[in-house]
């Protein structure tokens, strides 16, 4: 029996790691071919921009992307190479606990799952801060259950740099090691409190993150004023923020999936007996409760629930197992109903790189943004001066595109040119730097159903005047077209003699961001 089973272990992990290795360079290819999103774009200013942590996120995907792209080059491939080894690292982690949990089978279907799925698919191949969290949330969670089923102090150790490193990623990542923790309490084994590995393990996330603690001392905790005040100020109605959060929680796993997965949840809590599926709910449940609170009082972002999937996807696994649906013709039909669905949305992005499909233009945040920056470029270089041209984008968005595709993160600013809040590029630039310089300022359209255009954000060509001795009277435009249809357009204006911002000349980089956050966003949360 011995024989046999390590037999069925070979042949299950032999599985696994094809699937690793196959299912990883389709990853690469995408992010050879496709250009960045805008928010990839913005993590890479990240890189460029090294610092203890930032505005509205823990350094670690930036600090990442730095060192794939110093290991090699700029390109989109290396910019999304650590999402790509992070996904890796998530599968390797949630197959092992799956493994040690319910056998080599159900790891492995556990990793089938999260390949396809859209829930980890998006997150698998954009470079974003969710793809470190899930690796080291994962790891946690794997680490964990070998503390609590080996009874070994030592364990605490590999928790703590999981958890530090998971808060390193996302401020969620706390609540990493919340599942071992809870297991013991309900075991009472207290005795895996009472070892000094515990408090060290403590000790070991807090230096890790403590960066983070760093940088917010020296801003005026900024990030956390943002991330906790400023989030919650950001809630509208109550309409606006459930059915927000409804759409949001439902998209990923597509609303036969959501309903499927609280289905697997209920099912998990009636098999509480079992020490396994224990732990499993307590790796998804606390989590579950949190973002159904905070559902109550302000939208729920698309990316929020990601760390409730890696147990979940356990379960799911296990559960088809034990009722056989792959070979029963109901089961069937309803994982048909389920799966497929999924399946094609975890492909939009491939269709929205590889196919012209008009459906998908209007959406598509991963095409066009490379002739824009050549545009720019081209403008900065036939500048009178082009030593003494900087670059804006119209929101972070825009300009994070084009401090990519022009190759000058040091020059290209955002809003905060003209005084307006800019996320991280508030912290990059000391107001009324480039004071005295002639300017290339771009603003992103995008197409309205009925044909006309939209400034992506607000845009008053009157608001610029003020900061500017003279804008060129005729604008430039660069309209992008795809499967013969336009997508987006672009409007390049040459702006001259930047007077800067005469009201803030002296002061540090943001300083004006916590008076902004502050005002409006205590009440609210009170």
């Amino acid at each position: 029996p011995s024989v046999a089973l390590s037999r069925e272990e070979r042949v299950w992990s032999f599985r696994f790691i094809n699937l690793l290795i196959i299912s990883t360079m389709i990853r690469v290819i995408f992010a050879a071919l496709a250009e960045l999103k805008y928010e990839e774009a913005y993590y890479w200013m990240y890189s460029q921009h090294l610092s203890w942590s930032y505005f509205d996120h823990p350094p670690l995907i930036g600090w990442l992307i730095y060192f794939s792209t110093s290991l090699m080059d700029n390109g989109e491939l290396w910019v999304r190479m650590p999402a790509i080894l992070c996904f890796a690292g998530t599968l390797f982690f949630i197959h092992r606990l799956a493994c040690d949990l319910f056998g080599p089978r159900a790891g492995f279907m556990t990793a089938l799952l999260a390949t396809c799925l859209p829930a980890f698919e998006f997150y698998s191949i954009l470079s974003l801060p969710d793809a470190p969290l899930l690796l080291f949330w994962s790891a946690a969670l794997c680490f964990g259950y070998r503390l609590y089923e080996d009874e070994r102090p030592w364990w605490w150790l590999a928790i703590g740099a999981a958890t530090g490193l998971a808060m390193l990623s996302k401020y969620p990542g706390v609540l990493a090691p919340l599942a071992p923790i809870l297991v013991i309490i309900l075991k009472k084994k207290y005795q895996l409190f009472k070892c000094w590995q515990f408090p060290v393990a403590v000790v070991l996330a807090l230096a890790i993150f403590s960066p983070v603690l760093y940088w917010n001392a020296q801003h005026q905790w900024a990030s956390f004023i943002f991330q906790g005040l400023g989030r919650f100020a950001e809630a509208n109605s109550w309409l606006d923020i459930v059915g927000g959060s409804l759409l949001c929680l439902t998209a990923l796993p597509t609303p036969l999936g959501f309903f499927f997965l609280l289905w697997v949840a209920w099912q998990s809590l009636k098999r509480l007996q079992d020490e396994r599926w224990l732990y499993l709910v307590c790796s998804f449940l606390p989590f579950m409760a949190i973002i159904a609170l905070v559902g109550t009082v302000r939208l729920i972002q698309l990316n929020w629930p990601l760390p409730i999937y890696p147990a979940l996807i356990i379960a799911t696994a296990q559960l088809l197992e034990e009722l056989r649906a792959w070979s029963q013709r109901k089961w069937q039909i309803l994982l048909g109903l389920v799966f497929i669905p999924a399946l094609a949305l975890s492909l939009v992005p491939w269709m929205a790189v590889f196919f012209e499909l008009t459906p998908l233009n209007r959406y598509n945040e991963i095409y066009g943004w490379k002739p824009m920056g050549e545009t720019a470029s081209e403008m900065l270089n036939t500048s009178y001066d082009p030593r003494r041209c900087f670059l804006v984008g119209h929101g972070y968005q825009t300009a994070s595109e084009l401090a990519y595709y022009t190759h000058q993160p040091q020059i290209t600013l955002s809003f905060n040119a003209i005084g307006r809040h800019a996320k991280g590029y508030d912290y990059w630039y000391q107001a009324g730097q480039f004071k005295g310089w002639n300017c290339v300022y771009v603003v992103s359209e995008r197409l309205k159903s009925d044909g006309s255009y939209q400034a992506t954000q607000d845009f008053k060509l009157d608001e610029l005047r003020p900061y500017f001795r003279e804008i060129e009277k005729s604008d430039r435009r660069l309209t992008i077209f795809r499967g013969g249809k336009p997508v987006r357009r672009y409007r390049f204006y040459y702006c001259y003699d930047y007077v800067g911002l005469p009201q803030q000349q002296g002061e540090v980089p943001g300083s004006q961001v916590v008076e902004e956050l502050l005002p409006d966003s205590a009440p609210q949360a009170s």
